[in-house]
């Protein structure tokens, strides 16, 4: 008999079992008889006893039952946390991988930023460069010009011509060489250009570049067409003019 059918037949079968040993009279094996029951008393006995077994049965039926159903539960829910489990490890994979790009962008940008500041550092640098030369050469600048120079400071640039005009012309290398005389004129240019800057400073009229043979008296007829005139001359020119009756050929002259 298969385990399904005893698990169907077994009451009925143990019943028709007991009913048939008491219907054949067993004997005692050891040969002591009990006292006669009557066979309807042992059949109701046999009827409880099953009975009880029956609701044992089914009490462990029903308690299997419950366990599989159980062990189903908990095996749809290890199936399920094993899916987020997965799911979570997936989620984790990526994040980390973000994290990687996030870690680069970041280094990419902080190398950015290093070479912009070297860049900006350079900038500067070179902005405090240009800014100090615009200064120096807005000191060379008449304020009429949008400079800063003031009366001062044109005289004394003329003055310092003047001095390296002299030296030139002193020196006896130039005397005994043709080939120096540019150096001469070089140096006349540049007073002539301070001198002009002066006049501009001073509101002057202008300038007058000493020839050969001029006196004051001579250049203040030709100016103010008075010769009378040549001490404003000589006081506007102290810079540059040591003895009024000793004029330098190539000086050049602020005409106030």
């Amino acid at each position: 008999m298969t385990p399904d059918r005893s698990r169907r037949a077994g009451p009925l079968a143990l019943l028709m079992l007991f009913v048939s040993a008491i219907a054949c009279g067993a004997d005692d094996p050891a040969g002591v008889q009990e006292p006669a029951v009557a066979p309807e008393v042992k059949l109701e006995e046999l009827t409880l006893r099953l009975l009880g077994m029956e609701g044992k049965l089914k009490e462990s039926a029903h308690a299997r039952k419950s366990a599989d159903q159980a062990r189903m539960e908990a095996e749809r829910r290890l199936a399920e946390g094993s899916q987020e489990i997965e799911r979570l490890n997936g989620e984790i994979q990526r994040l980390k991988e973000a994290l990687l790009d996030l870690e680069r962008t970041l280094s990419e940008r902080d190398r950015r930023l290093s070479e912009l500041d070297a860049s900006r550092l350079s900038l500067t640098t070179a902005h405090e460069a240009l800014e100090r030369r615009f200064e120096a050469l807005r000191a060379r600048v008449p304020p009429q010009d949008g400079g800063t120079l003031d009366v001062e400071q044109a005289r004394q640039a003329s003055r310092d011509a003047y001095t390296e005009l002299r030296r030139t012309l002193l020196d006896p290398n130039v005397k005994r060489e043709a080939s120096a005389e540019p150096a001469v004129t070089a140096a006349e240019k540049v007073l002539h250009q301070r001198q002009l800057t002066l006049a501009r400073v001073l509101d002057a009229q202008g300038a007058y570049r000493i020839r050969p043979s001029d006196s004051l008296a001579l250049i203040s007829s030709r100016c103010y067409g008075d010769s009378s005139q040549w001490r404003a001359l000589f006081e506007a020119n102290r810079h540059v003019l040591e003895d009024p009756n000793q004029l330098m050929p190539g000086v050049t002259l602020v005409i106030p």
